[in-house]
């Protein structure tokens, strides 16, 4: 009989976890290199995405006006996607101030979950349950930064996103060893 609340089983090496640090590690050794081009990259992707997303939910609402009353929900979305993503292709500025914010609200999001997902390590290893914790405490405070500096963090985004990258990868790789 196998009880999971005392089973101590190894899953084995976590493939998707490393493969997910080494690339993380990559990219941000890449945007380093290239900081006024990543900058400018995010901007045009982001802008780009937001104009396909807007069509995607143009998409949406004819499947969904035949049985979902407030369907026209899905138009508003459209609208507001595209008017966005033109935005963000025409004003640079607008758009690496919004990217900056977005970037913050997703490391403080990500980083709180790393220290709330932190917490199972304890049965595995005391010691790397300090270093995820130290980690993910580190991008939490990457994280206030950018949301109380956003015209600093839109000129130092890329050198920040290059940092986090590097950090949440090494992380990644090592919870990757800690799983076999």
């Amino acid at each position: 009989m196998d009880n999971f609340s005392t089973s101590r089983r190894s899953n084995g090496f976590d493939w998707g976890a490393f493969i997910a640090g080494v690339l993380m590690v990559i990219v941000a050794f890449l945007l380093m290199r290239h900081p006024g081009k990543s900058l400018h990259a995010f901007v045009l992707l982001f802008g780009i995405l937001s104009i396909v997303q807007g069509f995607v939910w143009f998409a949406a609402y004819s499947r969904f006006r035949g049985f979902f009353s407030r369907s026209w929900v899905t138009l508003v979305s459209g609208i507001l996607d595209i008017i966005i993503g033109v935005l963000f292709l025409c004003s640079y500025d607008i758009g690496a101030l919004t990217i900056a914010y977005l970037f913050a609200i997703w490391f403080f999001v990500d980083s709180i979950v790393g220290i709330a997902f932190s917490w199972h390590l304890k049965d595995i290893s005391t010691g790397y349950f300090v270093f995820s914790l130290i980690m993910n405490i580190l991008s939490l405070i990457i994280a206030i930064f950018l949301i109380f500096n956003p015209v600093i963090a839109m000129i130092s985004l890329v050198w920040l996103v290059s940092f986090w990258l590097l950090v949440f990868g090494i992380n990644e790789i090592v919870t990757a060893w800690m799983h076999r």
